[in-house]
């Protein structure tokens, strides 16, 4: 009887006082919202500590930004940006011709070099004569050299030199290709004291030889000079005798290869005799490639230029393979003036000798032709480094100052004006960093060099303290003054990093604060939830008694009445 007298005059929300009269209801959420006080005041200042911990946060990550900005400015520091980089371009005589290409590195001297293509290298090429058909057998055996006559090998010192005494021939490692026929410079450097030789072919390419170590192994990397003389084997045909007491100078040692055979049978087609040949392993600089067309055979220099013709001896029987002494195409080396000089390589391509720091690439159309290589000094990365500074230095500054300015609000209903207090209004912390920012970069600081103020350099301020670039100005000191703006702004920066480190970083004050504050808001959790539980028992001791008191009360008769139960009449 009791729940249904209760659950006719409406019951609240909260499930836990089911059963209760509105009156006990409201009695006891009274009490609760009253008690409930501490939990609601730790919870305003856990809302207010968030709030405040957000500001620190954004100004933590807006400083550290604006630190590692300016730290590209200082000279000293590893990410110092202020370096000009080589800034390269070409511009082809003719339009819609290429002539070349290139790529550069970053230690390119700056100049300007006017090229001109007189022509450009060829591989040599011979033909055979026609046969029937590539799947025909030939008829034909005996032995092909390959980069040699298979007799011949030789190694000399020419011009006679006391860091060589002399040249010799040996077998070829396991593994490795002979050297090609050719001159070949043995260099001698001293490196600290340490004699060390390399070996360099005809184009100024390093040669790979035996390594010293003795290891078997095989490097192009310069090698100690043993200290007493000794015969050097490269390991790849060549050997040569190293005076211990050699000079740093070059020694030109010329070799002939002794060439590597292919064997050839009687029952061997064009296309058998073909896939021999390319699969040789031929002398370095030497190889040459076969191939068939229109049934005929061609040979190919797989390399261009003079110093790679082929050399080839065809030992066939019946008259051989039908080669004869003319070319199909002669091989040449590249031709070029470069600012009037004439020079010859081997190759169209990659050519690192050329230009400083350049790569260059002779396109197929360059011939009879000229271009334009200029490599000079940019200062795009630097001048962005100095714009970003600048970009990051605003928004610290900006973000500080909305913080800690009020803003007026008029109602235009009452004409009453409101004010409002921004998060950081009063913290003298922040007010003195602001002030230091302007301060630090409108002072004179004097320097080495002959700019005193950052708007020496185009730097500055306009009316509404919003920091600014004259490009103009900024580029010129750049371009003409570098040593005279690094001075300055090492200065300049320096001090003004010394006065953000102590905010910024895992020590600066402000991680500091952070943490204080993670401390404080998990300590208002737990006061929080201590109140809480607190709570929840003073709630089941309260529901208790003012279910016995409702109890009590409904026993009563008409008294209950007066609390407001109703009494089912026929009860």
């Amino acid at each position: 009887m009791l729940n249904s007298l209760s659950n006719s005059l409406g019951m609240t929300t909260d499930p836990d006082l089911k059963g209760l009269a509105p009156t006990f209801q409201t009695a006891i959420s009274t009490i609760l919202d009253t008690e409930s006080q501490p939990i609601k005041d730790a919870q305003a200042a856990k809302d207010a500590l968030a709030i405040r911990k957000g500001m620190y946060t954004d100004i933590k990550t807006s400083l550290d930004t604006l630190q590692a900005s300016m730290k590209a400015l200082i000279s000293t520091d590893d990410t110092f940006l202020l370096k000009p980089t080589p800034k390269m371009t070409v511009t082809p005589g003719v339009t819609g011709a290429t002539v070349l290409s290139a790529t550069m590195g970053t230690s390119a001297s700056y100049a300007d070099y006017n090229i001109t293509v007189n022509h450009l290298a060829k591989a040599q090429t011979r033909v055979s004569i026609p046969f029937i058909s590539p799947e025909i057998a030939l008829g034909k055996s005996g032995l092909i050299w390959l980069g040699g006559d298979g007799s011949t090998q030789t190694a000399t010192v020419a011009p006679a030199d006391p860091n060589v005494a002399a040249a010799g021939v040996s077998a070829v490692a396991t593994g490795q290709r002979e050297l090609g026929t050719g001159a070949y410079s043995v260099q001698i450097r001293d490196l600290n004291g340490v004699k060390q030789f390399r070996m360099v072919n005809a184009d100024g390419q390093t040669v790979s030889v035996a390594s010293t170590a003795g290891d078997n192994t095989f490097t192009t990397n310069w090698q100690s000079v043993s200290a007493a003389s000794s015969t050097y084997n490269t390991g790849r045909g060549m050997t040569f005798d190293l005076n211990s007491n050699a000079a740093p100078g070059s020694t030109a040692v010329n070799y002939v290869a002794k060439g590597v055979s292919v064997s050839i049978n009687a029952t061997d087609t064009m296309r058998t005799i073909v896939n021999a040949i390319n699969a040789a392993s031929q002398p370095e600089g030497r190889e040459m490639k076969a191939s068939i067309i229109g049934n005929q055979l061609v040979f190919a220099a797989a390399s261009t230029g003079l110093n790679h013709t082929m050399i080839y001896t065809d030992g066939t029987s019946n008259g051989g393979l039908g080669f004869t002494n003319t070319d199909l195409q002669a091989a040449a080396d590249a031709d070029l003036t470069v600012n009037g000089l004439h020079l010859t390589r081997s190759s169209n391509n990659n050519l690192t000798d050329v230009a400083d720091g350049v790569t260059l690439s002779l396109a197929a159309d360059s011939e009879n032709k000229s271009a334009l290589l200029s490599v000079a000094a940019d200062n795009a990365k630097s001048a962005g480094g100095v714009q970003n500074f600048v970009k990051n230095f605003n928004a610290t500054f900006k973000y500080l100052t909305d913080k800690m300015a009020s803003t007026s609000k008029v109602d235009p209903t009452t004409n009453k004006t409101t004010y409002t207090r921004g998060g950081l209004a009063g913290d003298d912390v922040f007010r003195t960093l602001r002030s230091k920012m302007l301060s630090t970069m409108s002072a004179r600081a004097d320097n080495a060099g002959s700019f005193k103020r950052l708007s020496d350099i185009g730097i500055s301020f306009d009316k509404n303290l919003v920091m600014t670039v004259d490009n103009t100005k900024l580029q010129d000191a750049l371009t003409n003054h570098a040593s005279d703006l690094s001075a300055l702004l090492d200065t300049v920066m320096g001090k003004f990093n010394t006065t953000l480190s102590s905010f910024t970083g895992g020590t600066g004050s402000l991680q500091r604060n952070l943490s204080s504050m993670d401390t404080q808001t998990k300590n208002f959790t737990q006061r929080m939830t201590s109140y809480q539980k607190t709570l929840d028992s003073r709630k089941k001791s309260l529901i208790n008694e003012y279910l016995t008191m409702q109890s009590e009360l409904a026993n009563l008769g008409s008294q209950a009445q007066s609390y407001g139960f109703n009494i089912d009449q026929s009860y």
